[in-house]
């Protein structure tokens, strides 16, 4: 891990103490796409080469549904993976899809279903619903391990995203928030992929550095990584406890 791990003083933002913040269960899989799909709609989407992947549909409808079947599908594979991997903020007003990455043993996230899978394929084709299928997996993944590779365990924002009336509210803040309040106790450092500049600086405010960019599709991508934050209080790492996934039958 990197030896210049950052140690200060944390501090607590009163307001989001009020803000509730709590795992996505099974309920509510359908509307947390919903609120995804909403988000990455909107033209301040995180994730630009998804979003153009969506626009190979030639009508709108068929739009919004490919991004609601994709989102729907990591959402599923998500709480499958683990209860704490996809959280939800005031009733889906904004969701968060995050994991973490280990090395030790190798870890590989749970891609979307076949049947979600095939089902984009009728709107976009194969080769676009294949790239989008396993977007949440780091696009860039040789910078990645080259960025990472001193960090044994580290922490992956996949997707995070707030209904457009529901911003300005400081619910994506807060869903950021309680990964990164569990980063900071484990001593993790936390990655994330970017492609748009309004996000770009939403995530410095929040820690974030760009540690490379790389071009994918013609799209800028930013490769961002947050140290983690150690309080002189707390030194030691407290080891981070995953919650196992969810069962299929259950909620």
């Amino acid at each position: 891990m990197y030896s210049n791990r950052i140690t200060r003083q944390l501090t607590v933002n009163l307001d989001q103490q009020h803000i509730n913040v709590r795992p996505v269960i099974k309920g509510a899989i359908k509307e947390a796409a919903h609120t995804l799909t909403s988000a990455y709609n909107n033209a301040s989407s995180n994730n630009s080469v998804l979003v153009a992947n969506s626009w190979l549909c030639h009508s709108s409808s068929k739009h919004d549904e490919f991004l609601y079947v994709l989102f729907k599908n990591i959402a599923n594979a998500a709480t499958l993976a683990s209860r704490d991997y996809a959280i939800q903020v005031e009733g889906c007003s904004g969701v968060l899809v995050w994991s973490l990455q280990r090395k030790r043993p190798i870890r590989a996230w749970i891609p979307p279903c076949l049947g979600g899978t095939l089902r984009l394929a009728r709107l976009v084709g194969w080769t676009s619903a294949l790239k989008s299928a396993i977007q949440f997996q780091p696009s860039c993944a040789k910078m990645r391990r080259k960025l990472m590779a001193e960090d044994e365990d580290y922490i992956t924002i996949h997707y995070v995203g707030v209904l457009p009336h529901e911003r300005n509210k400081g619910y994506g803040r807060a869903l950021l928030q309680h990964v990164l309040d569990k980063a900071d106790a484990a001593h993790y450092a936390v990655y994330a992929e970017v492609s748009d500049a309004y996000n770009v600086a939403f995530f410095e405010k929040m820690g974030f550095i760009v540690r490379a960019n790389v071009v994918t599709n013609n799209i800028p991508v930013f490769l961002m990584v947050r140290e983690p934050v150690i309080s002189p209080q707390s030194p030691s790492p407290i080891p981070l406890i995953i919650s196992p996934g969810r069962r299929r039958n259950s909620t």
